[in-house]
């Protein structure tokens, strides 16, 4: 009796490790979805399978047999390899109700009625094996469920870089890139990627307070832009370097973006930007059948956003030609908090900007398309806005954006210096101090400088500074350019020093290779007096990292 009880434990025990190494195998490479025909994940499942992602829009229809359309639930869990230490940031997006266990752990909790809406949760994982559930109940309308996972390894923006327009195949490469601000040229991605016929596909999770955001592609050729898993911006096909714009509300916490780029022929150019709007930016729009705003309106209409390219046409009914006429817009805005505020124009022909009655842009005169701007501080609350248009001969076309800050960082055309400008560790306008720089060569010809580390700021530190001898004021990106095999550094201090004022940058350098980095856009007031400093103090342990200093280079906006 004894030895048959013995015999039966043991095949039970061998049909547990079997299933359980079944288990583990189906959950280390795939989601094991449980599917369930009520929504509240009772009972035995309806069927089970594995699937590769959580990426799902079922729409109205059925997500498999035995399901119905509405009031189903899934269980989806996973073992997830983290191979890097760090911040990872889960998302997921989800109409009715949601939540996501990692390692048993509930971190995040929606489990209640609401339309498709993005919930996120950042967490420090150590890297090893973790077990990851989310739990979906649908109940009726369209359905949808998905999640995202941005890994630690790109802390800024996961860059894949396909040698081919399509994003067919593997990437070449894979890279952090700490903006999506690319003028390629002809030269490529980089990776040995040829500077024609590629596609790159970008992702993070970055996070946003609570508002309404202006997000704009600026690309030479074709862009996609999703948020959220929303298709905000669909423009694939070629162009010379253009600009689309979209607006969305989101609440605050981290949200998932994706933008895909190809290049076909020519110049290569990758950018985006958002900006918080400042209100719902209702205009109250009054048009009139001739250049001076005189006599009765034409028409009057409210108008979402002042971003109009008529061309040669009439802006609508009652204005007879596209030529000779004008128009008014009054808002009233409410600003969420003092300070400073960029107001951008760009108008073909005339345009006039108030605020609060005070005249803040004044051109009024025939031009082709121009890019204006002003600074103007405002107080925290509601302020009364007019704009004033007219256009003569030829296209019109008028665009008008308010941004926080003082470095705007404006979608309109720039018109600009063409071309970048390169101030490399052979030009003049570069200068550096210390005594522990040694040069090298930054693997393209040039040459280089490195140094250790300093935990801290001392007395006889090393320090290298970029002159900006810009030749107009305005918006300038500033990236600086990384060569490879010689930066180990995970925190250089960089320091952009502009129209009077100062902003701090940190930068891994051990994450690029032989590639431009952004610092971010700035205001310039091309006083001469203008710099980009690095300088050794890291904080980290002294003397355990290196620093590259090479080329900086400024790109009119």
């Amino acid at each position: 009796m004894l030895k048959r009880l013995r015999r039966i434990a043991l095949a039970l025990a061998l049909l547990w490790l079997i299933g359980a190494s079944r288990a583990a195998a189906q959950t280390t490479a795939a989601w094991s979805g449980a599917y369930f025909a009520n929504p509240d994940l009772q009972g035995d499942p309806a069927f089970m399978r594995d699937d590769s992602s959580i990426d799902f829009t079922w729409g109205n229809g059925s997500p498999g047999s035995g399901i119905p359309a509405d009031n189903f639930s899934v269980r989806w869990t996973r073992w997830l390899f983290i191979d890097t230490p760090g911040d990872w940031t889960f998302t997921v997006i989800a109409d009715n109700g949601v939540r996501l266990f990692i390692d048993n752990n509930l971190v995040i909790d929606a489990w209640s009625s609401q339309p498709t809406t993005a919930h996120s949760a950042a967490l420090n994982l150590s890297p090893s094996y973790h077990r990851v559930r989310m739990e979906y109940s649908h109940r009726a309308g369209n359905a949808e469920a998905r999640l995202f996972i941005s890994s630690a390894s790109f802390p800024d923006w996961r860059g894949e870089y396909y040698n081919n327009p399509d994003l067919v195949g593997a990437p070449v490469f894979t890279r952090n890139d700490r903006a999506i601000n690319f003028d390629f040229g002809t030269a490529g991605p980089g990776g040995g990627i040829a500077g024609t016929n590629f596609s790159a596909r970008w992702t993070s999770s970055p996070y946003f307070n609570a508002g309404t955001y202006r997000f704009t592609t600026k690309t030479d050729d074709g862009a996609r832009l999703w948020v959220d898993n929303r298709l905000l911006i669909d423009q694939w096909h070629d162009a010379s370097p253009t600009s689309y714009s979209a607006d969305l509300a989101l609440g605050a916490g981290n949200h998932f973006i994706k933008m895909e780029y190809y290049q076909h022929g020519g110049g290569a150019l990758a950018v985006l930007t958002w900006t918080p709007v400042l209100s719902a930016e209702i205009w109250h729009g009054e048009y009139f059948d001739n250049p001076g705003l005189q006599g009765a309106t034409a028409f009057s209409r409210d108008d979402a956003r002042i971003d109009f390219n008529w061309g040669s046409t009439p802006p609508g009914k009652g204005i007879a030609q596209g030529v000779n006429w004008s128009a008014r817009w009054t808002a009233r805005w409410n600003t969420p908090s003092a300070g400073y505020y960029t107001v951008t124009a760009t108008a073909d022909d005339g345009v006039r900007v108030w605020a609060d009655n005070a005249l803040v842009i004044d051109e009024w005169h025939d031009a082709s398309p121009t890019t204006y701007a002003a600074m103007v501080y405002l107080s925290a609350g509601t302020h009364d806005w007019r704009i004033e248009y007219y256009q003569h001969l030829g296209t019109a076309s008028l665009r008008v954006d308010v941004t926080p800050g003082a470095a705007s960082p404006s979608l309109a055309p720039a018109t600009t210096v063409p071309g970048d400008i390169v101030i490399d560790t052979q030009n003049s306008n570069f200068v550096k101090g210390g005594n522990g720089w040694q040069s090298t060569s930054d693997n393209s010809g040039g040459t280089a400088f490195s140094t250790m580390n300093n935990a801290f700021v001392q007395t006889d530190d090393d320090w290298a500074r970029w002159y900006a001898l810009l030749p107009r004021a305005g918006d300038y990106a500033v990236s600086v350019y990384i060569p490879a095999g010689i930066g180990t550094t995970r925190s250089a201090r960089y320091e952009v020093a502009h129209a009077g004022t100062y902003d701090a940058a940190a930068l891994n350098q051990s994450l690029y290779a032989n590639q431009w980095v952004s610092l971010g856009v700035f205001y310039f007031d091309a006083s001469g007096g203008e710099y980009v400093e690095l300088s050794d103090a890291t904080y980290e342990p002294a003397q355990s990292t290196v620093l590259a200093a090479d080329a900086v280079k400024f790109s009119a906006r």
